[in-house]
């Protein structure tokens, strides 16, 4: 996900962000320690972005907060998802229908589950990860509907 970000497009790497430098005597050596930037704004962000510190972590924390509300509701319909596979399954639903709606349930949890492992919520490529939970979310309905065929008209 970071590649599709501003940083990765900006030239910085992991390290600069994750293992900032710091001072041991007269020697400026990286940190053996993989963090969290947001241990230590200072060090970790400021040396590039001259705002103030509780600026930098307000704009990660929205970020943040954005990815997490979008997974909080990819979750909730890609659950909703599984207990209608399931009662439609229990009810007698058609092979087709099952299966066209287990394959988007396995597309929707994918970009889920990608998203939650990737650990950055949506900080390394906001935008990128906006899409990908959009997908999740779309897949998910769409695989819902596919459970639901409407209709046909006429008689």
């Amino acid at each position: 996900l970071w590649s599709h970000g501003i940083h990765a497009r900006s030239g910085v790497a992991c390290a600069d962000c994750h293992m900032p430098y710091m001072r041991e005597g007269a020697v400026k050596v990286s940190s053996h320690h993989v963090r969290s930037p947001l241990l230590d704004p200072a060090r970790s962000c400021q040396t590039c972005h001259r705002h103030p510190e509780h600026d930098l972590v307000a704009r990660v924390e929205a970020i943040q907060d954005r990815t997490q509300a979008l997974m909080l509701r990819a979750e909730e319909v890609t659950v909703a998802l599984i207990q209608e596979i399931e009662a439609a399954q229990r009810a007698g639903a058609p092979a087709t229908a099952l299966e066209a709606a287990r394959a988007l349930h396995r597309r929707a949890q994918w970009r889920l589950d990608f998203i939650a492992a990737e650990n950055s919520m949506g900080f390394h490529a906001a935008q990128e990860a906006a899409r990908i939970l959009a997908e999740a979310i779309d897949f998910a309905h769409r695989g819902r509907l596919a459970l639901h065929p409407p209709a046909q008209a006429g008689g």
